[in-house]
């Protein structure tokens, strides 16, 4: 009978948050500026295209209705695109 040896036991170290998560943190960043920034491009091709023809303010009310819809458009597929509608973080 010998005598048993003590090994300590070596624990890894503490692991990184995934690249995931952060990357899901910085899609959801920008989703601040596509909305504004679909509605100012439509203006601006709106209020281009009024100078243009001479129709103010009918393109640019047209151009900037199309961007809205554009924007929400762009906004719904980026969260679907995401996963925030199937994110159950908030359930028990």
């Amino acid at each position: 009978m010998g005598a048993e040896q003590i090994v300590p036991e070596v624990q890894p170290p503490p692991r990184r948050p995934r690249r995931g998560k952060y990357q899901k943190l910085a899609e959801l960043s920008s989703l601040g500026l596509v909305l504004p920034s679909s509605i100012a491009v439509g203006m601006v091709i709106g209020y281009l295209l009024d100078r243009l023809f001479g129709t103010h303010p009918w393109l640019l009310g047209a151009f900037t209705l199309l961007g809205v819809a554009s924007g929400l458009l762009s906004l719904v597929h980026s969260l679907k695109r995401i996963g925030v509608e199937n994110d159950n973080d908030d359930e028990p």
